[in-house]
């Protein structure tokens, strides 16, 4: 990390600087899906953008939103999203995201309770959908609508938008003072709210800046799949292009792949952010057809592991780029990254032997350690035992662009964070080890691990192994608990679409495979689902938990 720690975020200070400088850059294209022949693009230079978000800035003081003012963020991506989040950003109030297609419409009334929003900004499906589930019912005093539309007793956002003052007011913000509250998945339990500070911001987009050098190859043209990303491109002064997907709605496995490749073509973007699932959906349909993306310098992903093959099928769409995987959490945005080449020259070998995946190595201000698994809470990193290389524990991070802690959630704070003087290790829920040459490897979430009575099963020392079955199109660790509460490893397998008939055969191959190796020597139940269940955000982590208790009660069979 390269900014200053005492730094606050100040990215609608440099929208105004490059406003001023080169007022007609092209901000952002927004690529609008419809139902009906070719997508609606507009496009919104820096001018536009800095001069919208500080007119807004004005307004949104008048109409009462202050520094510290909470506020809930339902508004897809687009120009009212980036103006709105600069105005909040130039005020300091604090922006509370959630996504209701990757949590789940009713549990967005538990996520924000539990925060306490003052203000709701908000489309007019998602107002609906707040007055049909009671989103911040409890909390709410003020609604925005955002957007085209206009309705009775609503205050819009183009409605605040006010005289532009010469020098905008300034804030008396700190670095520590709260910019964003992001929920998580939710898919290791409820969603938690991590506080995200001016200081973290900074340092996330410093350290990214620095790492992924969106800049060394020509303007920075940028498609990020997942919103938070648009942050990225526009620090480094460059074109945000929002992709043609229903982000509301809809998860980046549902993506239309052949609109998506024509937008990436059409508007030479150079780099882009997507999970597996999405690269999953591209490849399937461009690499049959011979379609390459020449335009792509660097494709980033993250949300999950990926696995060899695809790495291998992306590839062959990047002629001239290369396949990024980034390793991190909501809480620590990244924290490792490792190349598609290195993956499928030196580690992916070694992880369909049991190894592991590998993460690549932390970026750079980043600590990693291993150490011994805890289930329960850690109060001082020294009840904590660091382990040796090689040796599988429980992954910590520790650096300025993690977050500090939870909004009002002791308990997260208890199961998450580990003090070390005046410095937080933060617990991502992995276990993992580091190799020789100090690059991580992560073996599974640490409550996803088997431990049976003799042995503990790994989800990612495993599943490789059954992966390289040319049936099997993917596989889940699963424990599968007796009636008298003892465990003991099992498989899910999802099929490849033309190996149904075989399951029988597949099902004694697997066994035989599971016995070859170390890592999964002791798995011989074997099961069969139509379709392994994933996460609604990246649609990419496997619901494995889900799994072990159909395999457990027997509606998995």
């Amino acid at each position: 990390m390269t900014e200053s720690l005492n730094t606050v975020f100040d990215l609608p200070d440099r929208i105004r600087t490059l406003a001023q400088e080169d007022p007609d850059r092209t901000a952002l294209i927004h690529i609008k899906p419809s139902l009906f022949g070719d997508p609606k693009i507009e496009t919104t230079n820096y001018r536009t953008l800095s001069n919208r978000a500080e007119a807004t800035a004005v307004g949104l003081r008048e109409f009462g939103i202050k520094k510290g003012t909470l506020c809930s963020f339902m508004v897809p991506p687009g120009e009212d999203a980036l103006v709105l989040s600069l105005a909040l950003w130039r005020i300091g109030a604090i922006m509370v995201g959630i996504e209701p297609h990757s949590h789940g419409l009713k549990k967005v009334a538990v996520c924000l309770r539990s925060v306490g929003p003052e203000v709701f900004f908000g489309t007019p499906e998602a107002f609906l959908a707040q007055r049909v589930f009671g989103w911040g019912k409890e909390t709410v005093k003020k609604k925005v609508l955002v957007g085209p539309a206009s309705a009775p007793g609503f205050t819009t956002l183009r409605s605040l938008e006010r005289p532009i003052p010469e020098t905008p007011e300034v804030l008396d913000v700190q670095p520590d003072d709260i910019a964003v509250i992001a929920f998580t998945t939710g898919s290791t339990g409820s969603p938690k709210p991590t506080i995200m500070s001016q200081r973290n911001l900074t340092q996330l987009t410093a350290g990214v800046k620095n790492q992924w050098q969106l800049d060394s190859h020509g303007p920075v043209i940028d498609m990020p799949t997942f919103p938070i990303f648009w942050i990225i491109g526009l620090s480094h002064g460059g074109t945000v292009v929002v992709p043609p997907m229903n982000f509301a709605t809809k998860g980046p496995g549902d993506a239309n792949p052949e609109k998506l490749i024509k937008s990436i073509n059409d508007h030479n973007v150079a780099s882009m952010f997507a999970s597996p699932a999405l690269l999953e959906n591209l490849t399937s349909y461009g690499n049959p057809k011979g379609i390459t993306l020449p335009t792509i310098k660097r494709i980033v992903s993250g949300g999950a592991e990926i696995q060899g093959p695809l790495y291998a099928a992306t590839k062959k769409m990047l002629v001239n780029g290369e396949l990024y995987s980034n390793y991190g959490a909501t809480e620590a945005l990244p924290v490792a990254e490792i190349s598609g080449t290195t993956v499928l020259t030196e580690t992916w070998p070694l992880s369909e032997q049991g190894a592991g995946v590998c993460v690549g190595d932390a970026l750079a201000g980043i600590d990693v350690r291993s150490v011994e698994i805890t289930d329960g809470p850690i109060a001082n990193i020294d009840e904590s035992t660091e382990l040796p290389q090689g040796q599988i524990g429980e992954v910590i991070v520790r650096s300025p662009h993690v977050s500090d802690g939870y909004y009002k959630s002791e308990k997260a704070m208890a199961e998450n964070k580990i003090p070390d003087g005046d410095t937080l290790w933060h617990r991502l829920g992995d276990t993992g080890y580091l190799d020789e040459l100090g690059r991580l490897w992560v073996c599974g979430r640490v409550s996803h691990r088997v431990v049976a009575k003799d042995k503990t099963f790994f989800a990612l020392k495993c599943e490789p192994i059954f992966n390289t079955h040319p049936n099997v199109h993917r596989s889940a660790l699963v424990a599968v608990t007796s009636r008298d509460g003892s465990k003991r490893p099992g498989v899910c397998i999802e099929l490849e679409p033309n190996a149904q008939e075989r399951q029988a055969a597949v099902k004694t191959e697997i066994q035989e495979l599971a016995v070859k190796h170390d890592a999964t020597q002791g798995i011989v139940d074997v099961f069969f689902v139509k379709k392994l269940p994933v996460d609604k955000r990246h649609n990419a982590k496997i619901d494995r938990p889900a799994l072990s208790k159909g395999v457990s009660d027997g509606s998995i069979s």
